[in-house]
């Protein structure tokens, strides 16, 4: 049953992989696009969508942006797929996201129809065989035809339906606690200590892809703490080889240098050759300074003014920046201060790499937590 779970985690994470860049570069010409019209005092740039000259182009710009953003249900569904399938999922797995749009069944059912028609395709592939002259209608007819016909009949008439009263209620709970600001800061609270738990795991991507979802129905506060948790562990490594020199092996110490700068743009796996010396005391350790950090810039009033850009110095796009910058520094110090107590990393040991599925090695190059 593990090995089984393990083998269902790779495949969502190879989904989450292949949107990472889509999202992260939509995210960032939204995001562009919003300064440049506040840069002219314009806040909303769709009263110039007929308009000419530069605030028409910052217009323009913000579409190409949301289409990219758009395009995240489509390509989770349709790479999960391709995960389980190969390119047998991927038509099933493209019109299943496409679906999960359409009827607001949304990142769930995206998940959904990208493992069934994964699956799907991977029992046609293995159980319909055609020799002679007509095997090419397997792949070019047969395969197409239920996999995408079976995919349809489960999101559009089966699943549509309960899936988006169910997004649409949950997007209304968020709604209601970011409204309330003692719930603002439970959200904050357990956003943090999820992105801080494994680092790039499923814990923390669904943090991520929680935020993300969230932020495609226009709520960005919860991203922007998801964003604000990100940075903290790998920062606060890295200002604990600079708090304390001594407690470094010199490997450790260049490792830090590193861990600044992934932290300043937003990679919380540079964390994880540090945890991994003792992940009993440093997983907790983690959790805190995430939920702390995250909660903190919560409680300072921290919100949205545009769609958030991850990163430490996704400040700009945020309301009250110096919450933001304060929220991600006290749980960096949580880190730079607490792992120097709790964990000596001076023994000469080679920071471990995390253990992934060859697949994952191979295709997974985005697979980084970078947010907005």
């Amino acid at each position: 049953m593990k090995a089984k779970l393990k083998v269902i985690e790779g495949h969502l994470m190879t989904g989450i992989s292949y949107i990472l860049p889509v999202i992260i570069g939509a995210s960032l010409i939204v995001g562009l696009a919003k300064l440049v019209g506040l840069g002219f005092g314009v806040s909303d740039l769709n009263a110039y969508k007929d308009a000419g000259g530069i605030l028409h182009g910052a217009y323009l710009m913000e579409q190409v942006g949301w289409t990219g953003i758009g395009l995240m249900n489509v390509l989770l569904a349709g790479f999960i797929a391709y995960s389980i399938a190969d390119k047998s999922g991927l038509a099933a797995g493209f019109i299943g996201g496409a679906l999960a749009s359409s009827t607001n069944a949304g990142f769930i059912g995206a998940v959904i129809a990208g493992f069934f028609a994964g699956y799907v395709a991977l029992f046609v592939k293995r159980k319909i065989q055609i020799q002679g002259s007509a095997a090419g209608l397997v792949p070019l007819l047969i395969l197409p035809l239920i996999t995408v016909g079976l995919t349809g009949l489960l999101m559009s008439v089966l699943l549509g339906g309960p899936l988006g009263a169910l997004n649409t209620a949950l997007i209304e709970w968020i709604k209601g606690m970011v409204a309330d600001g003692t719930s603002t800061l439970a959200l904050a609270l357990i956003l943090g200590a999820m992105i801080g738990f494994d680092l790039g795991g499923p814990v923390n991507k669904s943090a991520w892809m929680a935020g993300n979802a969230l932020f495609l129905s226009g709520v960005y506060l919860p991203a922007i703490l998801v964003n604000i948790a990100i940075v903290i562990p790998p920062l606060g490594y890295g200002l604990a080889t600079l708090i304390r020199k001594r407690n470094f092996s010199p490997t450790f110490r260049e490792a830090g240098r590193g861990g600044l700068v992934m932290g300043i743009i937003g990679i919380t796996e540079g964390a994880i050759p540090f945890t991994l010396v003792n992940p009993l005391k440093l997983i907790p350790l983690n959790v805190i300074a995430c939920a702390a950090g995250s909660g903190v810039a919560a409680l300072l009033g921290v919100h949205d003014i545009m769609p958030p850009i991850g990163g430490l110095y996704g400040f700009f796009s945020v309301g009250n920046w110096w919450a933001y910058l304060i929220g991600a520094l006290t749980g960096a110090l949580v880190i730079g201060i607490g792992a120097n107590l709790l964990v000596n990393f001076s023994e000469k040991k080679e920071p471990q790499k995390p253990e992934h599925d060859q697949k994952q090695k191979e295709e997974d190059d985005f697979d980084l937590v970078l947010e907005g």
